[in-house]
């Protein structure tokens, strides 16, 4: 009797664990079955979106910051600057001390003399201001050179995906408010431009070159 008592609970509790694995089972399937659907309902909403609201978005200025081409551009801009600024700090150094021999000479010679070698000084400072304004435009028109060949390259890519996606306009990031991350397609536009512009070479004005 005890026996079959036992084996009666052992029954029991079998039939409880298929019970259990059972509704696990189900309830993994339901689960997977609502990722699913979920997953397929977001591709359906994607495709709705652009052809309701044939229009994408574009950050220019996160694509210019992410380009491998303007790190590069940076990079040789700053190393271009290094180079001024040695050059510049020379020939500073020399004006000083052409400064400090000038003033030790007033006291001894004549006025008009002194006020000629005064007079070619000033011409050599200018000169060297001159200069220090070149560079800077200079550096300025580099940069600007170089953004102008990344922008163009992105707007390159941007025409070619908006021409296989069917978007008819394309609005920049800076003149709208809020945008759906489904319709932003800075990243997109930065990894074709990372590939078909991975590096910029710059060149310095030729006149410049003479100059040094």
């Amino acid at each position: 009797m005890i026996k079959l008592k036992l084996l009666a609970l052992m029954s029991g509790h079998f039939f409880n664990s298929i019970k259990l694995l059972l509704f696990i089972l189900i309830l993994f399937s339901f689960t997977t079955s609502t990722i699913s659907d979920e997953k397929n309902k977001k591709s359906l909403n994607v495709k709705e979106l652009k052809k309701n609201f044939p229009a994408a978005v574009i950050d220019m200025q996160k694509v210019l910051s992410k380009s491998t081409a303007m790190a590069t551009l940076q990079k040789e801009v700053k190393k271009l600057e290094d180079n001024f600024k040695e050059q510049i700090k020379s020939e500073e150094d020399v004006l000083k001390k052409e400064q400090e021999n000038l003033k030790a000479q007033k006291s001894v010679l004549a006025e008009n003399e002194f006020k000629t070698k005064e007079q070619a000084f000033k011409v050599k400072v200018n000169k060297v201001q001159s200069k220090v304004q070149n560079i800077r435009r200079e550096l300025e028109s580099t940069m600007a050179r170089g953004m102008q060949i990344i922008q163009a390259e992105a707007v390159k890519h941007l025409k070619e995906i908006a021409s296989k996606e069917g978007y008819l306009v394309v609005f920049d990031a800076s003149t709208t408010v809020i945008t759906a991350d489904v319709v932003n397609i800075s990243d997109l536009v930065t990894d074709k431009v990372n590939k078909s512009l991975p590096k910029i070479n710059i060149e310095r004005n030729k006149e410049r070159e003479g100059d040094n």
